[in-house]
């Protein structure tokens, strides 16, 4: 190849790339990003320089928790533990592995306010507990697995071959044992079991061990999970644990969970649920009775979507045209676009709420996760929603709306954006409506916040309230007296106490001062009372506390809990967020002074907390991505080749930190032991991503003739294909531009041979070649879809691509191949998730590379045999050229363009979610589709052959493993044209 060549070639592909770099992209990490190690003798925390207090405080409680930890689980680590700390999401959570090395990934992020995951003394230790149990628990390996672990690198941990609330729960239990909070001692995580058992919705074994849709869906696997190894440890020990632990480790075949646990203690896991659940109904049986015998306070159950609903709000007049005294709050049910929602109250006469009319409510502003709302004394709303901060972080921000609108879509351009990453949360507008107090998410720390109200923006913004290093703070709310702020304040020692602030000088009292978790205040209208939640009793209820007389009170009485108070503006009525086994939902009662109970003292039950960890002595040191990027297990494979069995050794492997990636294959046929091989590199450090991969390959080749004579010889293919891709997200849409170049040589091994030649015929011999491709992606999506969904049921996506060779960009070819799609989903008013979809799509190509024909036909057969093993995943449309239109023999139309509509009507059928036992294998849904099929491949528009495809098909939905999920297709389809079949099919497949 010529050097004027390579540099058309380059320069083709830098300039692409200056058009997609001229502003910041959506990467694995920001590259502004300095990153940094702290190593001890255990672990190595990689952070980024402002994290260096959380990683600090990681390093000190990591070494602590060792201690304690190794001897509990019976395992050290094989290797030092790497943990990385990011700050790009307002989430709380972790993951942890040990494949194929031992690693933490946290979120520097504490949890939120109702999270079962807050009751703690220190968030960060018990983050690290939790975590650093799963890797001691996956790292326990033994017998011939770490014999193929010493031979091909890390490859296989039997433990991490488990059902998830096993995993799971029993991380949740250390947690608990191992510190003085945990999620077993959370009374948020007690009422979801609670709920469960006097309800009559306990889960059976088989039902957790697999991925189910019901609440709360993959907490339950931590749920259920963390009160049956509770329970068994306090059954049989934490000596049985660990053997299961150990014999587990030894098992080449994973699965045989309940052979283990035999082995341990002499019954299965079938064995010992009925005994544990029967302990659990005559605890919970008994706490109900308690509550029972002080007399049931509860409010009316005004909704019933169950799954998420919080932060009710009454509607001012002012507001929204006949809302004034309905009620406002977020609700997210599964089955519908989350945001605020309006739900009209009715009332009777002397303005007690009847009901609600729950059929009537509507979706008034859409948001992005959950959400709080204050009202401006205009009736403008204020609220929070997640939105893209500096295209790469999902922050919390705040919005308004002015009064009257809506913004249903979130795309309408109505709604303006007051913060730019400030990630804030539980915004409440001062009564004069000139201010706003808010909570600020800063590295591990939420600061008590407040701003004048601008024209379209926050001024003034300061502290309101100083916080001391990981403090947390929540929900802040203004007393009518437009001076005072009360608030929740998580402390140090596991302290969570409503305080009221004084908003003049910053001087605030303490209303609570315990371990109980005290919540979401509110002033009655006449500043006289302060309504909050608090579990002081192990129950969460509503109390009042009287301002004057300081006197507590409380004011309901329930058997699962009752959070988040919100007043009418007379004060009379009371909306709770209460809570059902489906979930969270409003609840609404009159007050009555009369019926509040004296509030009983509080009486700590915990352990004492574990005190601050000792600094532990660490090496500071810049970021070294090779000590994880180095690959640590390899695989070998093998499979059928063009010439004979192909043998394949391949290696992958990226750093911690996402900076990296490499990924390598070797293969070697038995019929022609050439090396063949692909490399590939990823950096995730640029203002866009970046991969690379340099390829050869060898083929038969077929187009040397001589005559008659058509010997067989290798072509050889040796290439370079490097891009860049671009990502643009937006909080309720995204789309994605991809550019990459592909320049190959491609050369022909040919065995001429003398005697084979005509002197009167001139032979056709493959020359070398040269093709540089240059390949455009775009793509874009609106669509949502629902937990309880069969697909997409609203908005649409779309996309295209070209590919293109040129002379004039270095090739020898010059060609061209182009493709689009369009893809829609209209949901039907009659039914839940009844949905229309349709998807057009077309292409066009020509001249020699890459304009090969379009193939327009059925599916590809398949034997279900092969389905099943290899889940072989065909596309919906599109896969290879192959454009589907069933009904029709495979590529029945063949043509340089081709032109496709189909429509399905899909609807849901039943959920099953059951398995068997703790086997790796659940059937999950049963969906149905009804389709039409219309188009063709052709050369010429005008004499295109256009044919229609009819038929229907049933969905399965499986989880196999305990984590895979896939979708079996059993359909039937009739060509209505020529050569249309009458054909049934199965395959795995997602459709579009």
């Amino acid at each position: 190849m010529s050097v004027a060549r390579c540099m058309r070639i380059l320069a083709v592909t830098a300039a692409l790339a200056a058009g997609l770099g001229a502003r910041q992209a959506s990467a694995a990490n920001d590259p502004r990003l300095k990153w940094e190690t702290l190593e001890t003798a255990h672990f190595r925390v990689n952070y980024y320089s402002g994290e260096r207090e959380i990683a600090e405080r990681i390093v000190d409680h990591a070494e602590a928790i060792y201690a304690r930890m190794v001897p509990a689980i019976g395992w050290p680590p094989s290797q030092r533990v790497e943990i990385s700390i990011t700050d790009q999401t307002d989430s709380a959570n972790a993951f942890a592995t040990a494949l194929p090395y031992d690693s933490i990934r946290f979120f520097s992020t504490a949890p939120d306010d109702l999270s079962p995951l807050g009751d703690v003394d220190d968030w960060y230790e018990e983050l690290v507990t939790h975590e650093f149990t799963h890797v001691l628990h996956t790292d326990h390996i033994r017998g011939i697995p770490a014999i193929v672990n010493m031979i091909l690198g890390k490859t296989f941990a039997p433990n991490q071959v488990q059902p998830r609330w096993l995993l799971e729960g029993l991380a949740v239990y250390e947690e608990t044992t191992r510190t003085s909070g945990g999620r077993l001692r959370s009374s948020i995580w007690n009422m979801f079991m609670r709920a469960d058992v006097l309800e009559d919705n306990f889960a059976p074994l088989d039902v957790f061990t697999g991925s189910v849709r019901r609440w709360p869906q993959g907490n339950l696997w931590y749920l259920y999970g963390s009160f049956f190894m509770k329970w068994i440890a306090e059954t049989y020990g934490e000596d049985a644990i660990r053997a299961m632990i150990d014999d587990y480790s030894y098992q080449l075949i994973p699965y045989a969970v309940n052979r283990s646990i035999r082995r341990a203690t002499g019954r299965t896991f079938e064995d010992m649920y009925p005994a544990w659940q029967a302990t659990l109904k005559r605890d919970f049986g008994a706490q109900a009775d308690a509550i029972k015998a002080r007399g049931l306070i509860e409010g009316k159950r005004l909704t019933f979507g169950g799954q998420s609903a919080e932060s009710p709000r009454f509607i001012p007049k002012s507001a929204w045209d006949g809302a004034a005294g309905d009620l406002l709050y977020f609700r997210d049910d599964g089955h519908s676009t989350g945001g605020l929602y309006r739900v009209p109250l009715v009332r009777d006469p002397s303005g007690a709420i009847k009901e609600a009319r729950e059929q009537d409510r509507e979706l008034v502003i859409r948001t992005n996760g959950n959400s709080s709302a204050s009202f401006l004394p205009d009736g403008s709303v204020l609220f929070n929603s997640t939105d893209i901060f500096n295209n790469l972080f999902a922050f919390d921000d705040l919005f308004t709306l002015p009064s009257k609108a809506r913004s249903e879509v979130g795309l309408d351009g109505s709604r303006t954006r007051l913060t730019e990453g400030f990630r804030a949360t539980g915004p409440d507008v001062s009564p004069d409506g000139r201010r706003v107090v808010f909570v600020s998410n800063t590295r591990g720390t939420t600061y008590l916040q407040l701003a004048d109200l601008g024209d379209g923006k926050l001024e003034n913004v300061h502290a309101l309230a100083q916080s001391e290093r990981f403090d947390q703070a929540f929900t802040p709310r203004w007393s009518p007296d437009n001076r005072h702020v009360a608030y929740s304040v998580w402390k140090h020692g596991g302290f969570r106490d409503i305080r009221i602030v004084d908003t003049q000088d910053g001087s605030f009292t303490e209303v609570t001062h315990d371990r109980a978790i005290d919540g979401d205040p509110c002033f009655s209208p006449d500043g006289a009372r302060l309504y909050f939640h608090s579990d002081r009793t192990g129950v969460m209820n509503v109390y009042a506390y009287d301002l004057v007389g300081k006197d507590l009170w409380q004011v309901t009485n329930v058997l699962n809990g009752a959070m988040q108070p919100a007043i009418s503006a007379d004060g009379k009525t009371l909306v709770y967020t209460g809570y059902t086994h489906g979930g969270f939902d409003m609840f609404g009662m009159a007050i009555d002074k009369a019926r509040f109970l004296p509030a009983l003292p509080y009486v700590d039950t915990r352990p004492p907390p574990q005190g601050e960890p000792p600094h532990q002595s660490s090496v500071t040191r810049d970021y070294n991505p090779w000590n994880t990027l180095a690959p640590r297990r390899y695989a070998i494979n093998t499979a059928p080749g063009n010439y004979g069995q192909a043998f394949t050794f391949s290696v992958a492997a990226s750093d911690i930190a996402a900076h990296h990636a490499i990924s390598g294959t070797l293969t070697v046929e038995t019929g022609r032991p050439e090396l063949q091989f692909d490399f590939g590199y990823t950096n995730g450090r640029l203002p866009f991503d970046w991969t690379t991969h340099v390829y050869r390959a060898i083929a038969p080749g077929g187009s040397y003739v001589i005559g008659g004579y058509k010997p067989e010889y290798v072509q050889e293919t040796i290439g370079l294909e490097t891009g860049i891709s671009y990502a643009l997200p937006r909080a309720f849409d995204g789309q994605n531009v991809s550019v990459a170049t592909n320049i190959s040589r491609n050369v022909s091994n040919l065995p001429v041979q003398a005697s084979k030649l005509d002197p009167y015929e001139t032979p056709r011999i493959p020359q070398t070649t040269v093709a540089t491709l240059a390949r455009l992606g775009w793509s874009y999506s609106n669509a949502q879809r629902f937990l309880w969904s069969t697909g997409p049921e609203k908005g649409f996506s779309a996309s295209a691509n070209l590919d293109v060779t040129h002379p004039a960009i270095g090739s020898d070819y010059r060609g061209f191949r182009t493709q689009a799609a369009v893809a829609g989903y209209l949901l039907m008013p009659w039914l839940k998730h009844h949905t229309v979809a349709f998807h057009v799509g077309a292409g066009t190509s020509g001249g020699s590379f890459p304009g090969s024909p379009f193939y327009v036909g059925g599916f590809l057969d398949v034997p279900f045999s092969r389905t099943l093993q290899t889940l072989l995943q065909q596309g919906a449309f599109i896969q290879q050229g192959s454009v589907q239109l069933r009904g029709y023999p495979v590529a029945v139309e063949v043509g340089h363009s081709f032109a496709l509509f189909n429509a399905e009507y899909r609807f849901p059928i039943f959920n099953v979610d059951r398995g068997l036992s703790t086997l790796p294998i659940m059937f999950n849904r049963l969906s149905g589709n009804v389709f039409v099929d219309y188009g063709s491949a052709f050369e010429d528009a005008f004499t295109a052959k256009f044919k229609t495809g009819v038929g229907a098909e049933l969905w399965g939905d499986f989880t196999v493993g305990y984590f895979v999920g896939f979708t079996m297709r059993l359909g039937y389809a009739r060509g209505l044209a020529s050569q249309g079949t009458d054909k049934v099919y199965v395959l795995a497949a997602v459709p579009y």
